[in-house]
């Protein structure tokens, strides 16, 4: 019965309107940066490094997994669906199912415009002709001890992109599940998709580059495994917040 109600959860957070508001949005934006800051700079690494680093969308990226399925929990409270659900599940079972729906959903809202845009450039930009042009200088116009660079130049530029497409996943889960958080213990639906937005930004101003989310989603600033782990930390302090809510949210009720 869990896993019928997994799979069809699942279904529903990809197939749903905010799904792809969020994915086009990202998309979008992703492609407007590489067109007008990195086409044709000689680089693979120097475009994926403007995209995701220098073009300044990364202030705004929370706003995207919100919109995949975070608030859908506002809608079930207010109709008493989510009655309906704890009728056939326990309340624990209610909140994995919809933390990983949650998680998955706002975790390829990034992933995918991310690995669309750095499969683009590495397409039309040549590796290879980045490292020294015909005078000899340094082509790369960004550091080359630059640790994405090194990861490229050392394992291919295959790893790159996939590291980089594994952070974008990892903070699209995250938040969306802080947007679920806000979500169960406040169900609103703008509460829901601007409380993310609002934490997020004083956490940017407040944070050390070490546990701030906008240097982790780029790897570049304090090494992309200690990224990966702590994008892990963060996912893991957002499920267990969301837990909490969902358990004090069906003991009130």
């Amino acid at each position: 019965m869990y896993m019928k109600f997994l799979w069809k959860d699942i279904g529903r957070s990809f197939a749903n309107p905010g799904f792809f508001a969020g994915f086009v949005g990202l998309g979008t934006l992703l492609t407007y940066n590489f067109v007008t800051e990195s086409i044709h700079s000689g680089s693979p690494y120097y475009a994926i490094v403007n995209i995701l680093a220098a073009s300044g969308f990364i202030v705004f990226l929370p706003v995207f997994p919100v919109l995949g399925y975070a608030s859908r929990f506002c809608g079930e409270y207010e109709s008493g669906y989510y009655r309906f659900i704890l009728s056939r599940m326990r309340p624990q079972k209610y909140a994995q199912m919809r933390s990983i729906s949650v998680a998955l959903s706002g975790g390829v809202i990034v992933a995918l415009p991310y690995l669309l845009i750095c499969l683009v450039a590495v397409h039309l930009e040549t590796p290879g002709l980045a490292d020294i042009n015909a005078l000899g200088t340094n082509a790369l116009r960004v550091d080359a001890d630059i640790e994405m660079v090194v990861i490229g130049r050392t394992y291919g530029i295959g790893m790159m992109v996939a590291v980089k497409v594994l952070l974008g996943f990892l903070f699209g889960s995250a938040w969306a599940l802080v947007g679920l958080a806000f979500a169960v213990w406040m169900p609103n639906k703008y509460v829901s998709m601007t409380g993310p937005f609002v934490l997020y930004e004083s956490l940017y101003i407040l944070m050390p580059d070490r546990l701030n989310p906008a240097i982790l989603v780029r790897g570049d600033d304090v090494g992309h495994l200690l990224s990966v782990v702590l994008e892990g930390v963060w996912i893991f302090a957002a499920a267990a917040v969301v837990m909490a809510g969902f358990k004090r949210r069906c003991r009130d009720e």
